[in-house]
């Protein structure tokens, strides 16, 4: 097998672990700190390889999470564009942070996803929000430094 093959089956796996992750039911106590594993799979891949996982495979993988957990189709997958936009955008700079800002950034764009995905659930229904929802961000910032490093050694080269 190709080593090109391998890295993009490699990334295709790492997004289906962060899909089986999200969508494993829980219960309530735990489930509003479930990090966003797609945000964290989708920000790593595009800081790490921007040529190999784009936007619109984030975009994709937002659509199975879409109709995996029963929401208005293309909600996650606009949130997730958005989220793997902005880390491409900035991925030369980020490489260069140390990873305690790497972690406040992957905070701001874990709130980004999850206020992209309240807005446009509130225009097509009226939600109603706790101080619970936003609760998965942090812990998304707090395994950013696990998933990095652990994405970062088992890809191939």
């Amino acid at each position: 097998m190709t080593r090109n093959k391998r890295s993009l089956g490699f990334i295709l796996f790492s997004f289906l672990v962060g899909l089986t992750l999200l969508i494993l039911p829980l219960s309530n106590e735990v489930q509003d700190y479930n990090p966003q594993w797609l945000v964290l799979i989708a920000a790593y891949w595009g800081i790490a390889a921007p040529e190999k996982a784009g936007i619109l495979m984030s975009w994709i993988w937002g659509l199975f999470l879409d109709v995996s957990i029963g929401t208005y189709l293309g909600i996650h997958a606009l949130s997730l564009a958005l989220v793997s936009y902005m880390a491409i955008i900035l991925h030369q700079r980020l490489r260069m942070y140390p990873m305690w800002q790497q972690s406040l950034f992957i905070w701001l764009l874990a709130g980004l996803d999850k206020l992209v995905v309240l807005q446009l659930n509130n225009v097509l229904d009226t939600v109603e929000v706790q101080w619970n929802y936003w609760y998965s961000t942090f812990s998304t910032a707090l395994l950013w430094p696990v998933v990095f490093l652990l994405l970062k050694k088992f890809r191939p080269n």
